[in-house]
């Protein structure tokens, strides 16, 4: 190979592999730089957040109209009204109580708090909130009612139903349930609060309080 065909070799090696190089940091550069904003944003982004453990605006109208019944805070549970353990729902699919007129309305959130005792007065209950007064009304008029009546509750007009269900086991065992509206108040026209309580029947020697009597008490009792 005549001199000059080598250094022509030679230049176009020397070419290849500047060309190369060139290519190699051009890479490491794009890699950096997207290193580098991922792990700015891992440092301003902070703790992921639980649904679990925290909920959203969709919950705070439910706070500030019952405060006494529902969780304060941003959590998505905690105590309620005498200790009664409070979660956050968004589906009337996540409800405990199956009765059907509950089931088969939408809610647009709600709270469901339980009491596991069996002391007296160990009522459980919902908050629901329904996104019209309408669809509130129309709950409750598909709800069953052996007792309906109005009334009047720290100045707050509201519209009750309740019923007791037999236990098919015992004479002496029934679940009362009742059911708070307020279609009258633009407050609280699209809440309803539900309670139910399974204990004595109060027949059939069953002792006193029955369950109805505790659901009664503890509507009585409790503040809005």
């Amino acid at each position: 190979m005549s001199g000059l065909h080598r250094l022509g070799w030679l230049a176009l090696v020397g070419l290849v592999v500047a060309l190369v190089a060139l290519l190699v940091a051009l890479v490491a550069v794009v890699v950096g730089g997207d290193d580098d904003d991922q792990a700015k944003d891992a440092a301003t982004a902070g703790p992921p957040s639980s649904s679990a453990t925290t909920v959203g605006d969709s919950f705070a109208e439910s706070r500030r109209v019952f405060p006494t019944l529902v969780p304060q805070g941003a959590t998505g549970e905690g105590p309620g009204y005498r200790g009664a353990r409070c979660f956050a729902v968004r589906s009337v699919s996540e409800l405990e109580w199956k009765e059907p007129a509950l089931q088969w309305n939408p809610i647009s959130a709600g709270w469901q708090c339980e009491r596991t005792d069996n002391n007296a007065g160990s009522v459980s209950y919902l908050v629901l909130e329904y996104p019209s007064a309408a669809h509130a009304r129309s709950v409750v008029e598909a709800l069953p009612a052996a007792v309906r009546y109005p009334g009047d509750k720290d100045g707050v007009e509201f519209d009750l139903r309740r019923w007791v269900v037999p236990d098919p086991s015992s004479a002496r065992m029934s679940t009362a349930h009742q059911v708070i509206g307020f279609p009258d108040d633009d407050l609280r026209a699209n809440y309803l609060i539900a309670v139910s309580r399974r204990g004595s029947s109060g027949t059939a020697g069953a002792p006193r309080p029955s369950a109805q009597d505790e659901v009664t008490a503890w509507w009585e009792d409790v503040p809005l």
